[in-house]
């Protein structure tokens, strides 16, 4: 699989997660509101800072970047969900997960073009430590 098709999997799969994040902040409610509620937000931040670096390496390498929910959801590693009202156990336990299967499958990108490695290696960092703290949120 070309590069650029793998940024366009992880892409989607950051879009998707982000809008997941926003739906999860908008629909919040538990013992631990404010903290949780405050935290998707900047969690939904840095993931749609992310989703832009990644879509404008795709362009730089002069692919087109995903534009439709429709290619976003056929290219998604995770699935999209509808609104509801989300515990904060039970959100912080999903954005977990989310993370877990983007992390896991940027791991598995070999011989990463030097130009998208730091890239990478910068929402490794943050995905790895927010998981970190979201589970043990969802713990209580």
């Amino acid at each position: 699989m070309k590069q650029t098709e793998q940024l366009k999997k992880l892409q989607a799969s950051l879009s998707v997660l982000a809008q997941k994040i926003k739906n999860m902040h908008w629909h919040i409610y538990g013992e631990t509101f404010f903290e949780v509620h405050e935290e998707l937000d900047k969690l939904y931040d840095e993931v749609s800072g992310f989703t832009d670096e990644v879509a404008e390496k795709i362009v730089m390498f002069d692919e087109l970047a995903l534009g439709s929910y429709k290619e976003v959801l056929e290219e998604s590693l995770i699935s999209e969900t509808k609104s509801k009202s989300w515990h904060c156990a039970e959100a912080t336990k999903l954005v977990a997960e989310d993370m877990t299967v983007i992390l896991d499958y940027i791991g598995k990108i070999k011989d990463v073009d030097f130009r998208i490695q730091p890239v990478l290696d910068e929402i490794v960092l943050s995905l790895h430590k927010a998981i970190w703290m979201f589970k043990k949120t969802s713990k209580n």
